[in-house]
């Protein structure tokens, strides 16, 4: 995992894809950090997002580093209101001021995905695959 873990700065830029009347939906997204085996993002609570996550709440992240490997995490999420992990992604990502003020905005939702599977591929050879 620390393959994974060191292709996901914090915060980087992805694709998040979701699911949205049976349709995939995918969507430039932030990945804010991982902490104790679970991956955190963040969203408002009146974006369309944020509604798809919550009749679905599966997805898959991808992230394409400058030396064009590619890395997938999936699986199925959580969401958590607990103002820590709302701050930290405050703390990580200074520009969600500018959008929810603070970290305790009832817009300003945190979930992460915690239980899954994580692909890191290459143009060199097949990918290697992880559990979490």
């Amino acid at each position: 995992m620390k393959e994974v873990l060191d292709m996901l700065p914090t915060p980087c830029y992805g694709s998040l894809a979701t699911v949205d009347g049976g349709k995939p939906r995918v969507r430039p997204f932030a990945f804010m950090y991982a902490e104790n085996g679970r991956f955190y993002f963040c969203t408002a609570s009146n974006k369309d997002v944020y509604r798809q996550l919550t009749e679905t709440p599966c997805i898959e992240f991808t992230r394409t580093t400058d030396d064009m490997r590619w890395l997938r995490i999936s699986g199925g999420i959580t969401f958590d209101e607990d103002l820590k992990s709302k701050e930290k992604c405050f703390a990580n990502y200074p520009m969600l001021k500018d959008i929810y003020q603070t970290p305790d905005n009832p817009l300003f939702k945190v979930f992460y995905l915690e239980h899954g599977a994580a692909s890191v591929n290459s143009l060199a050879g097949p990918p290697k695959t992880f559990e979490f």
